[in-house]
């Protein structure tokens, strides 16, 4: 079993903040769904992180809900950062606020990015700026782009810029990208291909 949960980038390589299993592009054999769910019974928080991902895939979102849950009630904190997730997509903002406010005071910062985005959608202020900062606080590129990309999207460039800056000093190919395609739309065509330049040869966090 060498699953773990990560991160990915859509097609269009617009960053989402979804975490899955790291080697899981599609069903395991039954075997292994087997192998998975007597780990899972038998208290093994992983392997309920992993069952719960793959009945995701599956389509069983009530299957993947029980076992995303057991696995944060027993510690994991990427699955309680998924079943916030979970939640969310199921439009149920409010559980995935409580589920995410907990798992973001353990310290997972795509937890606080989920709480940034929810309360970029209500103008709340008050709940942007709680998490925001502590998210540009830490050294992990992936949350902090995203964070500029969910300021791009809600028409604050100066913050988004600043959030691509603080991801482009980590190293991050993404954040160039994206402040080289503000750079271009302001006219500046030769800053922006020299950010692209970099940008190619950068590392993409995922």
């Amino acid at each position: 079993m060498a699953w773990w949960f990560r991160r990915r980038s859509e097609a269009d390589e617009e960053l989402v903040s979804v975490r899955l299993p790291a080697d899981m592009a599609e069903m395991p054999p039954d075997q292994e769904l087997a192998e998975l769910a007597a780990a899972a019974e038998l208290g093994d928080d992983v392997a309920m992180g992993n069952l719960a991902a793959a009945l995701h895939l599956k389509g069983d979102r009530s299957g993947a809900l029980h076992w995303w849950g057991q696995a944060w009630a027993a510690g994991n904190v990427a699955a309680g950062y998924n079943l916030g997730m979970l939640h969310a997509v199921a439009g149920d903002a409010n559980r995935a606020q409580v589920v995410w406010e907990q798992t973001a005071a353990l310290g997972d910062p795509d937890a606080m990015l989920g709480l940034v985005k929810q309360a970029l959608d209500r103008g709340d202020a008050a709940g942007v700026e709680r998490w925001a900062p502590v998210i540009l606080a830490q050294d992990e590129a992936f949350p902090i782009t995203a964070l500029g990309v969910a300021f791009r999207d809600r028409g604050n460039q100066e913050r988004a810029v600043h959030a691509f800056l603080r991801a482009e000093e980590l190293g991050d190919g993404y954040a160039m990208e994206y402040r080289a395609r503000i750079l271009a739309a302001q006219g500046q065509h030769e800053e922006a291909d020299a950010l692209r330049a970099q940008a190619a040869t950068a590392q993409r966090m995922l």
